[in-house]
């Protein structure tokens, strides 16, 4: 291959790239090599590595140095070209070595940033989660399916994993679940979950509930709603109990625009 042919070759490369003959003299680069390494001089060709590789170069030139002297490639060796973060390739060409350089500093950089986004979206989401077993409300959520995927401390209080072990079609039965009258059990699609999956909001109904867990009959205000991934779809529902001993029997319960900003801050991740 022709010199003018190799150089026009390292100008296209994608990466700073370095041509040295066996006595360490730099036979030819490409500007992005150049710029990495001296970019206060004209040109690099004709010099020797070890006079220009001092100071900050000095580690760039022992991994080249004992990469030639051992004759072992070296691959990915990460070091830094001043305020460059790099990954360095080292090889045995035909009658040369080849040095190739990779800046990742963007890509280092976006990830560090990507890495710090998730650790305070799990960390805020972490957060959340204690928020919710501390406070005095049962919350359910269900996937889009109406499999139940998290019932918060309160509601576990009163009806445990009893919705997570039954069938729709029995999870009335199983939890103990009546209309107002405390008799009639509430039927699979009058559940409030069940609605919210159709796209219902379904605010401030009155319910019993009465189980081994409750040792006695409790009157509930029932809530649901549904909430969506990033194409509009249903992703899933979520409902909250209110026990009417807690409530003034005339109060008003929490309006549908409340509950939306409650419901989309807590399951902003799920659609993240």
């Amino acid at each position: 291959m022709s010199f003018e042919i190799l150089k026009d070759l390292l100008a296209t490369a994608e990466h700073a790239t370095l041509v040295l003959t066996s006595d360490q003299k730099i036979a030819a680069c490409n500007e992005r090599a150049r710029h990495l390494i001296a970019p206060e001089l004209e040109t690099l060709e004709g010099r020797a590595l070890p006079d220009i590789c001092t100071g900050r170069l000095l580690r760039f030139y022992n991994l080249v140095s004992s990469a030639m002297q051992s004759g072992d490639a070296v691959t990915n060796s990460e070091l830094a070209m001043g305020d460059a973060a790099c990954t360095m390739d080292v090889r045995r060409g035909d009658g040369f070595w080849i040095v190739r350089i990779r800046d990742v500093t963007e890509q280092l950089a976006n990830l560090y940033k990507l890495r710090q986004a998730e650790a305070e979206k799990e960390e805020m989401w972490q957060l959340m989660m204690t928020a919710l077993n501390g406070i005095s409300v049962g919350i359910v959520v269900a996937d889009a399916q109406g499999g139940i995927i998290y019932v918060n401390r309160f509601a576990r209080k009163f009806i445990g994993d009893l919705m997570e072990r039954s069938r729709l079609e029995d999870r009335a039965s199983h939890m103990g679940l009546y209309e107002a009258d405390g008799v009639t059990l509430r039927a699979p699609h009058r559940q409030g979950i069940q609605r919210a999956l159709k796209g219902e909001t379904v605010m401030g109904e009155r319910l019993v509930l009465r189980n081994e867990l409750t040792e006695r009959a409790l009157n509930l205000h029932s809530n649901a709603a549904p909430f969506y991934d990033r194409e509009g779809n249903i992703a899933g529902a979520v409902g909250w109990i209110y026990l009417l001993d807690q409530l003034d029997e005339n109060a008003e319960p929490v309006r549908p625009e409340e509950s939306a900003e409650i419901i989309d801050l807590m399951f902003r991740k799920n659609r993240e």
